[in-house]
């Protein structure tokens, strides 16, 4: 809803407040909310690979070797995880340190100018991240009715 639209709809309601209450009373109306769940879903992905526990976990009491074994685990899974769902391939050809030509009319989603940026394009620049690509793109389609914002379900052991 725009703001002009929800900006009349407020005169109207304080303008007619009895009016409003009879509106609001009438339940013969359904509340229809359309959520975008593929963050969540992507998020319950990646914790197949228990990213999410190590991420909100404390990792002080362990040692550097207790959490550089969890992390090369992880590292592999959550890897693996990411490309079943897509295929992420470097966004620049050249490698980091690499000195590129960025001409006129480069497109800003592709590349973040940083440094000191003065002027227009043409710039030279030095590739400090390549940046990532999403050639294959499968999110897991939602399944059922249910909108939720479940992550993970909670995992108890029956004895």
């Amino acid at each position: 809803m725009g703001f002009g639209l929800a900006f009349k709809a407020f005169i109207k309601a304080f303008k007619d407040p009895q009016k409003t209450e009879e509106f609001l009373k009438d339940n013969s109306f359904t509340s229809i909310e359309i959520l975008d769940q593929s963050h969540i879903r992507l998020l319950n992905y990646l914790q197949q690979a228990r990213l999410i526990d190590f991420l909100k976990e404390d990792i002080t009491p362990f040692t550097d070797a207790q959490v550089g074994a969890a992390v090369r685990k992880i590292h592999q899974d959550c890897s693996q995880s990411l490309e079943e769902l897509m295929t992420i391939r470097p966004l620049r050809d050249e490698t980091e340190g690499t000195t590129v030509q960025i001409p006129k009319g480069y497109d800003s989603s592709e590349i973040k100018l940083v440094g000191k940026v003065r002027g227009e394009a043409p710039y030279t620049g030095v590739v400090v991240h390549r940046g990532w690509k999403a050639l294959k793109r499968s999110l897991p389609k939602k399944t059922g009715e249910t909108i939720t914002d479940i992550i993970c379900p909670a995992e108890i052991e029956v004895k």
